[in-house]
């Protein structure tokens, strides 16, 4: 079928941005649509990314697609109904009105001593508009944040097709925000460094556009 066939494509394509080292260091936090293949010419309109509940799990990613060692997966979590605006501020550490569901994995490397990992997390909004006020007010409170570890750092990270993105680091952790349609995407990384956190989030990127068209990641 069309749609496995773009499934194993899309499949293929994230191992080889997961096995490929990235380039640069930039500091510049990312915002806006990143370059599609043959959107930016007009050859080709994406529909709006949006996530029904099976969706919200089918999209996370799996420890198998990290080529960098071996990962050990928790168990996927979905969040439904009244618990699902709680589940979203205390991931985002910001109001979410307007959240519909939500789903977080984690994923730890299963080899090393230390808390090496990453946690993805998917808030599935009614409206694009609402899901921008919620990524843009997460922007605003870590750009404001100094605690007692510090301030965050904006980094540079390509997202690979994200509507809007913005990246932070502090010490170990490197945290990559990101809007998809209606979903906001949380991808947090610890001993992952700039180029495995980036490689992470086009990863998840790439799965949740595959779902939301209606095909198979794992294809």
């Amino acid at each position: 079928m069309r749609t496995g066939i773009r499934g194993a494509a899309v499949a293929a394509a994230m191992v080889i941005a997961l096995t490929a080292c990235g380039d640069g260091d930039g500091t510049d936090p990312v915002t806006g649509n990143d370059a599609i293949p043959g959107v930016a010419e007009g050859k080709e309109k994406v529909p709006s990314a949006s996530l029904d509940e099976a969706g919200m799990i089918n999209a996370l990613p799996h420890s198998s697609e990290f080529t960098d060692g071996a990962y050990g997966a928790g168990d996927p979590e979905l969040v439904q109904g009244a618990e699902t605006g709680k589940a979203c501020a205390d991931k985002l550490e910001v109001d979410c009105p307007g959240v519909k569901t939500a789903s977080s994995k984690d994923l730890a490397l299963a080899t090393s001593g230390t808390d090496t990992g990453a946690t993805f997390s998917l808030f599935n909004f009614g409206t694009e508009e609402e899901a921008t006020a919620v990524l843009k007010a997460v922007e605003k409170s870590k750009k404001e944040f100094d605690g007692p570890s510090g301030r965050y750092t904006p980094v540079k990270v390509e997202s690979g097709g994200a509507d809007e993105s913005f990246a932070i680091s502090r010490n170990d952790f490197v945290g990559v925000y990101m809007r998809i349609g209606t979903v906001v995407s949380y991808v947090v990384t610890n001993n992952f460094g700039r180029e495995r956190a980036e490689r992470a989030a086009q990863l998840q990127v790439g799965r949740l556009k595959v779902v939301a068209g209606g095909g198979d990641p794992d294809a």
